[in-house]
């Protein structure tokens, strides 16, 4: 049966897989008591009016399609914390450490006690293991659905529910991550509640149906985190009802996402969420050989360098020399390439290629910020990296070139001086060169919240991402601080392994590779990551070495060494910033 799903729906199944809310008792953390590791009787904590309470509307709907026995909901649940904030964080020392979680309260933006949640609870980058229970009942009481899911406090559709915290909500709109993400910081500000994302897609119902639907945080976790049993469970009567009359035909909602985040959040989060090992997400990922693509219409005209122009002395203004920045070191981005992931074959216009993602972050102090300009009746945009500080412009220097991409799945600006994609041997020499030359920057994962100068909602600092259509003069790139951006590089953007022999390469990213962008320091430029690559055309394989003790193309620890992966499409879906889905 095909499921169908309304925008929120998609970005809720896609974006925010997994993201769920809770909080934690004042009482717990004022006294300064250790979590409970267990979760019998006795082991709960003082619960207080600052703590953290369950809420939402006692009535709501579901949607489905007429002729299908099957719906989705997505009401309105949250979590309050209407006297005391709650912020939690996440990080790992390394790709392969288990992530550390804190709880601390936060009153008047004076932080208040820290606990640290028991390594058992901790999923990954993603939240609070098994911490939600969702179950659905139909009107004779047999049960529908019934499953446990992953909790994260979030700034997703925050609603203020007292005077008393801040005027705008702080935390990231999602939790999660990608292989290399360092820390994350989540929670529910001082006098705000939570968007509980506790989804649910229910077969065997219809249009007209009666439902009854109990959101409630686990017990072990409500016990752990001082919250009663009056206050930990909210019940929902569900009616479902015609989406095709609330949305239309859903035809429109399989079309692809734009490049590019807006206030809403709906790209920056698109597919986010951490299946390190031990992660509720993690296990092994099924192989389903070599992937068969049809051809894109990505030409080799895109990777052309645009024609040559005279700059500008003020952005937008033909004929004058730059003006070039001499931005204080506060100012400047800290541009980092990591290896790669998620890496495997295909065949594609009768040609074997190997898949990998990409990934590159902007580690601070700085944001990175690249604006285009348009050149009189040309496809063509000067770019200026901009510099700011105390979130003011303070200079700006020409530093390259953007071209429109007129191609199915772009229609928009790309950047033509980021990064550099190659294959290479083991001693460095030049191997293939990935199709992949032009970009939109647009932060799709957080990578190190705690780096100074963070920024924890990109999508709410004014210096938004939007790659522009044909008819642009100007448009904005950014990389906030503590931000990356990843690329699934397949087809023409993959790398072409016609005449390339079997046997051991590395694949090389190099972000800033001709040094056009100012930055901190051009050390961390450059990952590798090793691949052996195997089998015979039309059939050819990849294996992948950990990389610190880390099997990234599995999620599983307890695999071999080096686990042998004939496709790349299977697990590119997890961390994807995808716009059908290569940028």
């Amino acid at each position: 049966m095909k499921k169908r799903l309304s925008p929120r729906s998609r970005l809720t199944a896609v974006c925010l897989a997994g993201a769920m809310t809770l909080g934690l008792s004042a009482a717990q953390l004022t006294a300064g008591a250790a979590p409970a590791e267990d979760s019998s009787a006795g082991a709960t904590a003082a619960a207080t009016d600052n703590g953290l309470r369950i809420t939402g509307p006692k009535k709501v709907d579901a949607y489905a399609y007429p002729g299908e026995k099957f719906a989705f909901i997505d009401s309105a649940r949250y979590l309050a914390a209407p006297q005391v904030g709650y912020e939690f964080v996440t990080k790992r020392d390394s790709y392969g450490a288990t992530p550390v979680m804190t709880v601390t309260t936060v009153d008047g933006g004076e932080k208040g006690k820290t606990v640290t949640v028991p390594a058992r609870l901790v999923d990954g980058m993603n939240g609070i293991k098994n911490g939600l229970r969702v179950r659905i009942v139909n009107s004779k009481g047999k049960e529908l659905f019934d499953k446990k899911r992953t909790l994260c406090p979030t700034g997703y559709d925050a609603q203020r529910v007292a005077p008393n915290g801040p005027s705008e909500a702080t935390y990231p709109t999602f939790c999660g991550g990608n292989w290399f993400t360092r820390s994350v910081v989540f929670g529910v500000d001082q006098g705000w509640a939570a968007n509980i994302e506790a989804y649910a897609d229910v077969a065997g119902v219809k249009i007209g149906h009666k439902l009854t639907m109990t959101t409630a945080i686990t017990k072990p976790v409500a016990r752990l985190l001082g919250i009663p049993d009056d206050e930990r469970t909210l019940t929902q009567k569900v009616t479902v009802r015609n989406a095709e009359e609330e949305w239309g035909d859903d035809d429109g909602f399989a079309g692809e996402p734009v490049e590019g985040f807006s206030a809403e959040g709906a790209d920056v989060g698109q597919l986010m969420q951490d299946v390190s090992p031990g992660t509720a997400a993690a296990g092994g990922i099924e192989d389903p050989g070599v992937v068969e693509r049809t051809p894109n219409r990505y030409l080799a005209d895109e990777i052309k360098r645009a024609d040559k122009a005279r700059a500008s002395k003020k952005p937008g203004t033909k004929g004058a020399s730059p003006r070039v920045a001499n931005p204080g070191g506060d100012t400047l981005p800290d541009l980092v390439a990591e290896p790669a992931w998620s890496i495997g074959t295909e065949r594609q216009g009768g040609k074997d290629r190997l898949t990998f993602n990409a990934h590159e972050w902007n580690a601070g102090p700085g944001p990175l910020v690249v604006e285009g300009f348009r050149r009189p009746n040309k496809a063509v945009m000067d770019a200026y990296q901009f510099f700011y500080e105390d979130g003011k412009q303070v200079g700006h220097a020409k530093t390259g070139t953007m071209k429109y991409h007129a191609a199915p799945g772009h229609n928009h600006w790309h950047f033509l001086d980021f990064a550099q994609y190659e294959l290479v041997t083991p001693k460095g020499d030049l191997v293939t060169t990935s199709g992949k030359q032009s970009w939109c920057l647009v932060p799709t994962d957080p990578v190190d919240m705690l780096v100074k100068n963070a920024t924890w909602r990109p999508e709410s600092i004014g210096l938004d991402s939007a790659c522009g259509g044909k008819e642009a003069t100007w448009l904005r790139e950014s990389l906030p601080v503590g931000w990356g951006d990843t690329y699934v590089q397949y087809q023409t953007e993959a790398f072409d392994l016609t005449g390339v022999p079997n046997g051991t390469y590395k694949i090389r990213i190099t972000v800033n590779p001709d040094g056009n962008l100012h930055e901190v320091t051009d050390e961390n430029n450059v990952s590798l990551r090793k691949v052996v690559i195997g089998g015979k055309p039309g059939a050819r394989t990849v294996k992948v070495p950990k990389i610190d003790g880390v099997d990234t193309e599995t999620g599983d620890l307890m695999f071999a060494t080096e686990t042998a992966r004939t496709a790349g499409t299977a697990s590119t879906s997890s961390h994807a910033h995808d716009h059908t889905h290569t940028h």
